[in-house]
Order: C-alpha cells, then sequence, then structure tokens
C-alpha cells in the first residue's frame, strides 16, 4: 500500500470501511486491490504531494514542488520511479524543517536522489538529457555524456552507496534520500581540502544535473570542481565532479585527497 493511499484511508476511514464492506459482498478476484487502485488513483488527484503541507513558507513549498516535479522528468530517463514524498515523511525526512532552511537560503534545491542504481543507469540518463535540448543547440554541440575516471569506475559502488545516518525511503527496491544541496553555479566555499565535509554525494550531485536539465536550465560546475562524497584507492584518493561546457560532458576524474586547489570545493548537503 502506497504512503498517499494510507494517507487517504486515514482521512476518510468510513469511506475506506464501506468500499472494502462491498469488496467482501461481491468477492470477485482482485475486488478489493481493484478499489485500493482507484483510491489511489483519486488521492493522487486530490492530495498531490501532501506531506508538503508541513512547509509554512509557499516560496519555499513551490521550489521543493518544482523539485520533485523536475526529478519526476529526470527519472524518466533512467527508467526508476521515484518515492512519493510522503514516503520521505514516513522515512524521517523533516519537511517543516527542509522549508525552513530553504526559505532562508536561496541557494539550495531539494534533490531526491536514488543509491545503487549503477554507472551504465547514469550514463543512459545524461545521453538521453540530451532530448531536453533545443534542436539548433543538440545539433551544434551533439550528446550529454558522462565520463568517468577508471579509479571512479572500477569503485562506483563506493560513490553510488546512500550517505550514512540520512532517511531513505524506498521505490522498487532502490533507496532514495532527499537533501537540500547548495545548488550555484560554482560550489559556495572553494580552496577547501577532502577533509572538509561531509560532500555531496555523486547521485545527488547527477542527479542535481538532470533536474537542472529537465528544466532547460545549464548544469553547474562548468568552472569549478566539486568534492564528491566516498574515498577511493584505500583512502588515497577523491573524487571530483566538472562539466565541460564545450562537450556538454560531465567529468568524475579522481585526485589525491591532500592535493586541493582554488577550484576544488564543496557542496555540503543539509538534511
Amino acid at each position: 500500500m502506497s504512503a498517499r493511499l494510507e494517507l487517504i484511508r486515514a482521512l476518510f476511514p468510513d469511506l475506506a470501511s464501506d468500499l472494502d464492506a462491498a469488496a467482501a459482498r461481491h468477492a470477485a478476484p482482485g475486488a478489493a486491490a481493484s478499489l485500493d487502485d482507484r483510491l489511489d488513483a483519486a488521492a493522487a488527484r486530490l492530495l498531490p504531494q501532501a506531506a508538503f503541507a508541513d512547509i509554512d513558507d509557499r516560496g519555499a513549498r513551490s521550489r521543493v514542488e518544482r523539485s520533485f516535479a523536475a526529478a519526476r522528468a529526470a527519472c524518466a530517463w533512467m527508467s526508476v520511479d521515484p518515492p512519493e514524498p510522503e514516503a520521505f515523511a514516513a522515512a524521517g525526512v523533516d519537511f517543516a524543517r527542509l522549508g525552513a532552511e530553504l526559505a532562508s537560503d536561496p541557494s539550495l534545491t531539494a534533490v531526491p536522489a536514488p543509491f545503487g542504481c549503477g554507472a551504465d543507469v547514469w550514463r543512459a540518463a545524461v545521453a538521453a538529457a540530451t532530448d531536453a535540448s533545443p534542436d539548433a543547440v543538440r545539433e551544434t554541440h551533439g550528446a550529454y555524456a558522462l565520463v568517468l575516471a577508471s579509479e571512479a569506475e572500477h569503485e562506483f559502488g563506493v560513490l553510488d552507496a546512500a550517505p550514512a545516518g540520512a532517511p531513505v525511503a524506498t521505490s522498487s527496491g532502490v533507496p532514495w534520500t532527499l537533501r537540500l544541496i547548495p545548488a550555484g553555479v560554482r560550489p559556495p566555499v572553494l580552496g577547501l581540502g577532502f577533509a572538509h565535509g561531509p560532500h555531496v554525494t555523486l547521485p545527488e550531485m547527477l542527479m542535481l544535473q538532470l533536474m537542472l536539465l529537465a528544466e532547460g536550465e545549464q548544469p553547474v560546475d562548468s568552472a569549478s570542481f566539486t568534492w564528491l562524497a566516498g574515498a577511493l584507492a584505500d583512502g588515497r584518493l577523491a573524487a571530483r565532479h566538472v562539466y565541460d561546457e564545450s562537450e556538454r560532458t560531465i567529468r568524475i576524474t579522481c585526485r589525491e585527497i591532500g592535493n586541493q586547489g582554488p577550484h576544488l570545493g564543496a557542496r555540503t548537503p543539509r538534511g
């Protein structure tokens, strides 16, 4: 039973009880499931994103709704289904606090991100995002691409792991988090070593880029690098994210953890 269906049953217990009784009387195979499907569909029309009601600030609520709409568009490129907002709330995401932080910091974006999908799924999704580009841009610059350094490819599972301690919702067996990510063109703080964290995960960064592309916006990190969570090569290397605007390519490269630079920065998630 979906979180939304649980909500509609809780809000209208008498109606749900009457429908259950009617299904029992008819005793038709699948009747109860059919009625629940209809209830769930009605809930989708009448109470979309009910969890957002906990967000007091209207502007922040609108930004979260927009983020989820962009994430759903991105998920179509990945062939995955994101959890409903209510599933994140049930997993422990505090939408009231999330809304308050969004209201106080316009640079943050709510990013629902899946983990454990694997490199091939992300590569295909980035390539599919090409269809969101205007025809003239697509013909001139070609397809979007995701390119991984050999170390990142070899240890992709380290970069693809859900962050410890974050609330996790599940959809079709895939774990998802919902955190606020600084989404400016550059990381908010530059010149930091990898020890300064926690850092944004690779799936969150890739989902942020796909969400931007779904909205017709330009990807971030075209003039900077962002450290990514997860140490590689027995702790010697860290991965970094950059967007090559000239080739429309998201590159994940690796660097020694102690080798910082003025263009390397942190996008510390909140939530």
